[in-house]
């Protein structure tokens, strides 16, 4: 697809706002509904790095979500509005907001600086703008741009995934590896694995939008030289054949259990899997999908609020 032709992409906004202690549950649901685009703005001050498992937040919330307009977003309006009026019969939530956006109005929002941890700093950037310079500390600096290709680090899901990707590098076990990063979304933790020590990454996604925004990204953060960006799922024929010391796989209950065998085919004996995108009442249903893919043990599972990530080792190639 041409930049000119992504020009013309238009997208559903849905937008609600709620109590705080309710953006799990309709998070999940916008995401389940939108692939993964979704974004939760908190009023008041909030640090990424305060929000761990015995964070409380106390303000409300707006939670928006993202729909392709194609022949399929009345029927997935549908479902998120019945989704919203059963929630509605158990917390105070507004009416929902609808508006559409254009490709060009979405890249005129940005996001604010973000620090995840005590390593990774990312900042918002774009192609068209002067090449941001690394700034001369310790820190992992990642530049995304913003458009409509999520994962910025501000989910816990993502932060999950990226405080463990950093525990892997500070172990040592990140240096030299290969990975593949299936629905990469933003392609952040390819971007930090690379700058952590990794050689090279494969990025998966289906969605056209977030393909050129990774391929972008991957420029930004001076990592594309060994990087490579594949539209669509796994398997996948533009995929090489190999297997992978790491797969990182960010996504839904859903899609994991249904790629389940896949992702654990793509990595290779001794090979760490790391799955997030998992409500705490669904881990349980993921585990045992995982199990029953291939011969993998589960050494870490880590929570942060509702959502809960998985650390598996494949245990051999059979």
């Amino acid at each position: 697809m041409s930049r000119q032709d992504a020009q013309t992409d238009r997208w559903l906004e849905i937008s609600v706002e709620l109590p705080s202690e309710f953006a799990e549950p309709v998070t999940h649901l916008f995401s389940r509904y939108s692939d993964e685009r979704v974004f939760v703005s908190q009023s008041g001050d909030w640090d990424a790095d305060e929000v761990g498992p015995d964070y409380t937040p106390t303000d409300d919330v707006t939670v928006f979500c993202y729909l392709k307009i194609d022949d399929t977003v009345k029927t997935r309006k549908g479902m998120i509005e019945i989704g919203l009026r059963l929630m509605s019969e158990l917390a105070d939530v507004s009416p929902h907001q609808e508006r559409v956006v254009t490709a060009d109005e979405w890249s005129n929002q940005t996001f604010p600086t973000i620090r995840v941890g005590n390593r990774i700093v990312i900042s918002p950037s774009a192609l068209d703008h002067e090449m941001p310079d690394e700034p001369p500390t310790d820190d992992v600096h990642v530049y995304l741009s913003p458009g409509l290709a999520f994962g910025t680090g501000n989910h816990p899901t993502t932060r999950l995934c990226l405080n463990q990707i950093v525990a892997e590098a500070d172990s040592g076990d990140l240096s030299g590896s290969r990975i593949l990063d299936v629905g990469c979304g933003s392609g952040v933790l390819s971007i930090v694995a690379l700058k952590m020590g990794a050689s090279e990454a494969w990025c998966v996604d289906i969605d056209e939008t977030a393909v050129r925004a990774v391929r972008d990204n991957l420029i930004m953060s001076g990592v594309s030289e060994n990087s490579h960006v594949v539209e669509g799922s796994i398997p996948n024929p533009d995929l090489p054949n190999i297997k992978f010391d790491y797969v990182f796989a960010n996504i839904t209950s859903r899609v994991l259990i249904d790629l389940a065998e896949p992702i654990v085919g793509h990595a290779k004996s001794g090979g760490v899997i790391l799955v997030s995108g998992i409500m705490n009442e669904q881990i349980e249903t993921v585990e045992e999908a995982f199990l029953n893919a291939g011969p993998l043990s589960i050494t870490d599972t880590k929570q942060e609020g509702d959502w809960m990530m998985l650390r598996m080792i494949k245990t051999s190639d059979s």
